[in-house]
């Protein structure tokens, strides 16, 4: 019989037949290293490239990963909740696809985890002299400006919420992501409202970071589109839509 993974890493691949496998095998590399059971779900966004062909040839050889293929392209936020409400770990770490994280930082919000919290989010923010982030200067202005307009409308107290490397405990996972409506880049600073409408700890964990050539951020359109969703999040808490009511 096969144990319960402890962990579940899921990451969502739009077009990512050329970044996916680095990172991918650095990933198994590291869990297979582990004394714990894991998992690994790489779900295909509708990619039009060779993704699925990719990660179906690491599943060959490879028992703790699994495809999951979304017949459409509808965006990371539903790629990652699609991996999520599938996931059957007792910790589960979304993670992007071009490994700007190592996994290895996974170990940072585990102690979180295990030191009271609910939610870990990686941050770029945070200052640690041991860590390295590396991002364009670009990057960071815009970056800072989004999040300070996200601390004073929607989640407060944290600096970093786009850093796409956040941790849930099984419990968490469930209640949030069953109540994520958001399927564009907005849904990260959803994840953190609906947390916190519901009362999850969550810790923010300064990781090391690098800027990977290839993204398909567009720094100015996407950030007006997560500004959209940062109105849209508001109205439809005021709609009552963030409440899980089988929590206490």
């Amino acid at each position: 019989m096969t144990a319960s993974p402890q962990l579940s890493v899921i990451i969502p691949a739009f077009n990512e037949e050329r970044r996916l496998p680095v990172y991918l095998s650095r990933v198994i590399e590291y869990l297979e290293r582990q004394p714990f059971p894991a998992e690994i779900i790489i779900v295909d966004d509708g990619s039009r490239d060779g993704t699925a062909a990719v990660v179906e040839r690491f599943a060959a050889e490879h028992s703790l990963v699994r495809l999951i293929r979304l017949p459409r392209n509808r965006g990371k936020g539903h790629a990652v909740k699609t991996g999520m409400i599938a996931a059957s770990g007792r910790m589960r770490l979304f993670a992007d696809a071009d490994g700007a994280t190592p996994i290895a930082e996974v170990e940072r919000l585990q102690s979180a985890i295990a030191a009271g919290a609910d939610v870990a989010v990686g941050s770029r923010a945070l200052r640690d002299e041991a860590l390295v982030v590396k991002a364009r200067i670009h990057r960071r202005f815009i970056g800072t400006v989004f999040n300070f307009i996200v601390r004073t409308l929607t989640v407060r107290g944290i600096n970093d919420t786009q850093c796409g490397f956040k941790l849930f405990t099984a419990r968490a996972a469930d209640a949030v992501f069953s109540l994520q409506q958001i399927d564009d880049f907005g849904f990260d600073v959803e994840l953190l409202y609906i947390s916190r409408r519901n009362g999850f700890r969550i810790a923010e964990v300064p990781v090391n970071w690098t800027d990977i050539p290839g993204t398909k951020v567009k720094i100015v359109r996407d950030s007006l589109r997560m500004l959209k969703d940062v109105f849209k999040i508001r109205l439809h808490d005021l709609r009552g839509g963030y409440r899980d009511r089988t929590i206490p």
